[in-house]
């Protein structure tokens, strides 16, 4: 009978588990790319979107709006209130923001890999602030087993996932089968970190053709800028009255904005890369160059001494150093 409840109690845990989660997707509207269809003499017009657009004294009207181009030459909007059709002058306007796609579909929650099922974890905004809920990784055949482009997140307390493209957060991590996997924002997707310690191991998914780099190190230069500005748009949401997941969405837009407008490092497909947590420093590391490296990272550790630095056991040696320096 004993066995019976445990074998009971296993499947009715596995059945939770599998049940279809509501996952959101947030799509930005840029009000620099849209289209304007619409043509009368030499003006032409966009279609109608929702937003709100922002005075240079400071009020702002909310509404359907009408962008207009006399001439190519940006002139006006005109703004459906539902109350009344306001038409607003291009130099009266501090600012445009149309309304993102809200687009949300069931997510299976099933999947034979298990980091695609929802799993306890947590999300780092580039605040630093961390939260706590259950993580999928959105994966398609083209990300590597080290490498995703976007997560969905479902906050505690909610039962809507939010979707977080990559290099939007600093980091997240899933528990999976006891074992905790962390992930590190890296331009535009997460890499899984191999190592704990003041030295990160990771793989390099880019050529050396394409420059990247780390969210971390895009936060630590944006320094108080990047913080500020998730701060400040996480706590807007919250005391607006708008749900956790919203102000998730806003709150890593904002930072990933801030950041993007920053410096960049490059990087090559040598296989790894080695971020310095003390000093900030990313360090590529190639099979040309990581004997060398691993004894500049090694210097002054007592343990590495006898260590075997061979190409295969890279993360071993980062582990030996890490530990040595505890």
């Amino acid at each position: 009978m004993k066995l019976q409840l445990i074998v009971f109690g296993f499947l009715m845990s596995a059945t939770l588990a599998a049940q279809p989660v509501t996952i959101r997707s947030v799509t930005e509207k840029d009000v620099n790319a849209i289209d304007y269809p619409n043509m009368a003499g030499n003006t032409r017009s966009t279609q109608a979107h929702k937003g709100t657009v922002t005075l240079k004294d400071g009020t702002t009207v909310q509404g359907k709006v009408t962008l207009f181009k006399k001439k190519e030459i940006f002139d006006r909007v005109k703004v459906n209130t539902g109350e009344e059709k306001k038409e607003i002058p291009a130099g009266d306007i501090a600012s445009i923001k149309l309304d993102p796609i809200v687009y949300e579909r069931s997510y299976p929650n099933d999947f034979k890999n298990p980091e695609k099922n929802f799993q306890p974890g947590y999300i780092v905004l580039a605040s630093g602030e961390k939260l706590n809920g259950k993580v999928a990784q959105l994966r398609d055949f083209s990300d590597y087993d080290f490498f995703v482009y976007s997560i969905a997140f479902l906050p505690e307390g909610s039962n809507v996932a939010s979707t977080i493209k990559g290099g939007a957060l600093s980091e997240f991590a899933q528990e999976i089968a006891g074992k905790w996997n962390v992930w590190d924002g890296y331009a535009d997707g997460y890499l899984l970190r191999l190592t704990e310690g003041r030295y990160r191991l990771s793989r390099n998914p880019y050529s050396k053709t394409k420059n990247e780099f780390f969210t971390g190190l895009k936060n630590e230069a944006a320094g108080e800028l990047s913080k500020e500005a998730t701060e400040a748009a996480f706590e807007r949401s919250v005391k607006s009255g708008s749900n956790l997941n919203e102000s998730i969405e806003n709150a890593t837009s904002a930072g990933s904005a801030v950041g993007e407008v920053l410096g960049s490092i490059e990087v090559n497909r040598k296989e790894f890369l080695i971020l310095d947590t003390k000093t900030r420093i990313l360090t590529t590391v190639n099979k040309d160059n990581y004997k060398e490296n691993l004894y500049r990272l090694a210097a002054g550790c007592p343990a590495f001494a006898s260590a075997t630095v061979a190409w295969d056991k890279i993360q071993e040696a980062i582990e030996i150093i890490n530990n040595g320096f505890q």
